[in-house]
């Protein structure tokens, strides 16, 4: 598709390590989560991406061939991630293999499970339909904050569990315990194909941008065991519960990351973990300071005492909050923009964390090739003299856009990006 050659993969790793550490690079490296639009480009409907693994693997080959871009992710969804964090104090690596495994294996423990999270292409929304991730309803009530406080893993094991997991509602029975042994059955053969997914990448010279998960407290309590509109209101009502919860479950997503972290390493090399941040749009500046941002903080020098590179995805818009990513390490993270002007984030951040945006998806989605051209042309050329950038695009955002667009963007990002 384009002229640029074909780096290698640790060529890559390397130039993406670079950027973090605000050492010189040879150009400004591209880092994508993109699930749908590569399915678009191998013409493959999304449930296919979703259920068949042979199919989504050379999906993601061909587009990576194609497009040579620094790394990408065709990671799925996150259902399991409730299962996984209830096993963490009797079984820690099998909670860790559970926690992944619609991560990176697809819909097999959605359907096996029938959890209230997911709806998925071809199963709850049509074969073209994107995958939704929402509590309808309340999880929990606020009057159950304070056992959840007391013995979080229990609390979630013995009670969210089966709440959130249509199979397991009833635990000890015989449904229950036939869905628990068919996914034991099927965790050996999705972790095969992490691997074998893993080398085929590792064989077109596609790093992941990232593989590894640290959740947060906050996001954790209102988008999978409460609920995200409630813990707006909750935050108000019992703010002590709240942040006394919040502390309990921040060691254990530390580890989560560390653990995960390692498992990526192991396997690509990468030390990337996907930290994503969601509350940051809807609460104040002294709210997120209260409730959201001294766990994410402590999370994040948790990853970064371990050597892994926290990779803080601000979802929304980050303008207001922008100095409280001066208080982490220098130099150690990547502040990953969604809504946010990167060009304004850059001018705050400057040379202390790596900053990763774009454009707006919309561009792409509706926009001309020449549009695309210029824009990037514009942001290049006001961003590039600060080192420290990796261009990049909101999580999952461009399902629908324009091919010859995607190809706009990678070429002038090569084509401007150049030191």
């Amino acid at each position: 598709m384009t002229n640029q050659l074909l780096d290698s993969y640790n060529d890559k790793l390397k130039r993406l390590d670079k950027c973090v550490k605000f050492e010189k690079v040879d150009r400004v490296p591209i880092a994508v989560a993109t699930l749908y639009f590569s399915a678009k480009y191998s013409n493959l409907s999304y449930d296919t991406m979703f259920y068949d693994t042979e199919k989504y693997k050379e999906a993601a080959a061909k587009f990576a061939l194609d497009f040579n871009w620094d790394a990408a992710c065709f990671l799925r969804s996150f259902e399991t991630v409730t299962l996984g964090l209830s096993l963490a104090a009797s079984d820690p690596k099998l909670a860790i293999n559970v926690a992944i495994a619609s991560v990176m294996g697809g819909g097999f423990a959605h359907d096996i499970l029938k959890d209230i999270y997911a709806s998925h292409p071809g199963r709850e929304l049509p074969k073209d339909g994107e995958s939704h991730f929402l509590i309808k309803d309340t999880v929990i009530s606020p009057e159950e904050y304070d056992e959840f406080i007391v013995n979080p893993l229990q609390f979630l094991s013995d009670i969210v569990v089966p709440r959130v997991y249509r199979s397991l509602n009833k635990p000890g029975s015989s449904e229950s315990n036939a869905a628990l042994i068919n996914l034991g059955l099927q965790l050996g053969p999705s972790l095969n194909n992490v691997v074998e997914f893993t080398k085929r990448m590792k064989e077109v010279n596609c790093p992941p941008w990232y593989m590894a998960l640290a959740p947060n407290p906050l996001d954790f309590i209102g988008s999978f065991v409460r609920n995200f509109d409630k813990v707006l209101f909750d935050i108000r009502r019992y703010p002590t519960k709240i942040k006394k919860l919040c502390e309990e479950l921040a060691p254990v997503f530390a580890a989560v990351g560390k653990a995960t972290g390692q498992l990526s390493y192991d396997l690509t090399g990468s030390k990337r973990v996907f930290l994503p941040v969601w509350y940051n749009s809807f609460l104040s500046n002294k709210q997120f300071k209260e409730f959201h941002w001294p766990y994410i903080k402590y999370i994040a020098e948790e990853l970064i005492k371990e050597g892994f590179t926290p990779l803080l995805s601000f979802q929304g818009e980050h303008d207001h909050l922008l100095d409280t990513i001066l208080e982490l390490p220098e130099g150690k993270a990547i502040a990953w923009f969604d809504r946010t002007d990167v060009i304004k984030a850059k001018k705050v951040i400057g040379e202390h964390t790596c900053v990763a945006g774009g454009i707006s998806p919309s561009l792409l989605i509706g926009g001309t090739p020449e549009e695309v051209d210029s824009r990037i042309k514009l942001i290049l050329d006001e961003i590039k003299p600060a080192k420290g950038f990796i261009f990049t695009l909101p999580f999952n955002a461009i399902g629908p856009a324009k091919i010859e667009n995607v190809k706009a963007m990678t070429e002038a990002v090569f084509k401007y990006g150049e030191y």
